[in-house]
C-alpha cells in the first residue's frame, strides 16, 4: 500500500519527520537514529529520522544534502509486511528524480515461533 506522507524537516537539527496527517500515533519505537510512530493496530503512521541527511545518504548510497531535504514537502511511502518484519519503502523527490530508501523494522505484532 502506497501513501503520501507529509514531511517536516528541521534544517538546523537535520531532523526529518514523515507523517500521515490522517492517522494518530498510539506509541513509538526507537531504533537508533529512527523513531517509528505506530497506530493501535501496529500500522506505521510516522517516521522521525535524526541526522537525516547522513542516515539517508548511507541508506541509499547517494549524497542527500540538508539543502535537498529542506525543499521536499511530501514523500511516497509503501509498507510490505513479511512475517516478523515491516519493510518501509520511501521515495524521496530530490532534484527531479525519486530516490528510493528502504528501511526494515521488526513487526511488534508478530509472535515468533521461537519465543512462543
Amino acid at each position: 500500500m502506497q501513501n503520501k506522507f507529509k514531511l517536516d524537516y528541521d534544517f538546523e537539527e537535520d531532523l526529518l519527520y514523515l507523517y500521515n496527517e490522517n492517522k494518530k500515533s498510539k506509541g513509538s519505537i526507537e531504533l537508533g537514529e529512527l523513531i517509528v510512530d505506530l497506530e493501535k493496530k501496529g500500522e506505521v503512521v510516522g517516521l522521525e529520522i535524526f541526522e537525516a541527511s547522513k542516515y539517508l545518504s548511507e541508506l541509499t548510497n547517494k549524497k542527500i544534502s540538508k539543502e535537498s531535504l529542506k525543499k521536499i514537502e511530501k514523500a511516497s511511502i509503501s509498507f510490505i509486511s513479511k512475517k516478523g518484519t515491516i519493510l518501509i519503502k520511501i521515495l524521496l523527490p530530490i532534484k527531479k528524480t525519486e530516490i528510493p530508501a528502504t528501511i526494515a523494522i521488526q513487526n511488534i505484532k508478530y509472535k515468533s515461533p521461537v519465543t512462543a
